[in-house]
């Protein structure tokens, strides 16, 4: 055996439990041998690659396209989203059937279809201000579902001109919830007069004055009625112009009204309010004491109550006990 085979046969063992470090710097070298090594080889390679990255910018470029002129959507925790300083819906317009119907729409479908609005709140991270929607926000945090919304900026009056366009375009928005939102943006001067505001929003300044003489009648008068937005435009300007010649009667019957174990319809309720409604007979209530009558309570169309017990009736305890009770249901009522 010749010296270079002994040697072999002795350093072959070595060779073949070299450690995989040493396997992979082999690979990494043969890998290094098989790049181009001349100048113009690299040029080519170069060329190669960068006509692959042109041709994928170029895929994703016509793509691109196809989404050209349309708004981004998102889902949103409807948690984090709040309702608009000028927000005009009644707390009636969630507890309606118009408003369960389209919760049950938006439970059917997994979420809101029309998305709604919303811009960034400057003052808090990843939280959102309804620019409009806030029926279908209301739905979706009921059911505990993301809400479909377009995030926009937009700064007070752009926001109020988007709602604006929005609600009117919406035939069941009550008078008094316009009136309303109108109202606040006057109070906080996002507007500076009312012909200002009508102006910028493109609206009739006399449907806007009506709505907003709705808005600013006083709570009593509101709630003599089951709910604000059933009044009608021109309501607004006669309530006022009672209350300016008779408030203190006007006041009076609303409170009637509030209280009368029967809930008037808007029409009747606003002849009641006015005073034009017909004289209707007192509600009596006979007292007899073993089959004798003793006396009655009676209320009249006004809300008048009158209580008359014959001489003897009541001793001296008994009257003292009945007048705490009535101050107390008086007090009660207030």
């Amino acid at each position: 055996m010749s010296i270079k085979d002994r040697l072999a046969k002795k350093t072959g063992d070595l060779v073949n439990a070299q450690p995989a470090t040493a396997k992979v710097e082999a690979i990494s070298v043969a890998a290094e041998n098989r790049l181009p090594r001349t100048g113009p080889g690299q040029m080519l390679a170069y060329r190669s690659h960068m006509q692959e990255n042109n041709q994928r910018v170029q895929e994703l470029q016509d793509q691109l396209k196809e989404f050209e002129g349309t708004i981004p959507v998102k889902l949103l925790d409807p948690t984090k989203v709040r309702a608009s300083k000028w927000a005009n819906r009644h707390n009636t317009s969630f507890n309606s059937a118009e408003f369960f119907a389209l919760k049950a729409e938006i439970e059917t479908a997994g979420v809101n279809v029309q998305p709604i609005r919303v811009r960034p709140l400057a003052d808090v991270p990843d939280e959102f201000e309804i620019v409009f929607g806030h029926r279908r926000h209301q739905a979706c945090l009921q059911l505990g579902i993301s809400v479909s919304a377009i995030v926009e900026k937009a700064n007070d009056k752009e926001l109020f001109q988007a709602m604006d366009r929005e609600n009117r375009t919406r035939e069941d928005l009550s008078p008094y919830e316009q009136g309303e939102m109108y109202r606040r943006a006057l109070d906080e001067g996002l507007y500076p007069s009312l012909r200002s505001l009508a102006s910028e929003l493109g609206v009739d300044p006399g449907n806007a004055s009506k709505a907003i003489a709705i808005a600013r009648l006083p709570s009593e008068i509101l709630a003599a009625f089951e709910s604000p937005t059933h009044l009608q435009y021109r309501w607004g300007q006669e309530l006022t112009a009672a209350m300016q010649k008779d408030p203190e009667g006007v006041m009076l019957r609303a409170k009637a009204i509030r209280f009368s174990a029967k809930q008037l319809p808007p029409a009747e309720a606003l002849e009641r309010l006015l005073g034009k409604s017909k004289p209707t007979k007192p509600e009596v209530k006979e007292f007899k004491l073993k089959g004798r009558a003793v006396g009655n309570i009676s209320r009249k169309s006004d809300g008048a109550v009158a209580l008359n017990l014959k001489p003897g009736v009541l001793n001296d305890d008994a009257f003292a006990k009945l007048r705490a009770s009535i101050e107390d249901l008086i007090s009660g009522s207030n």
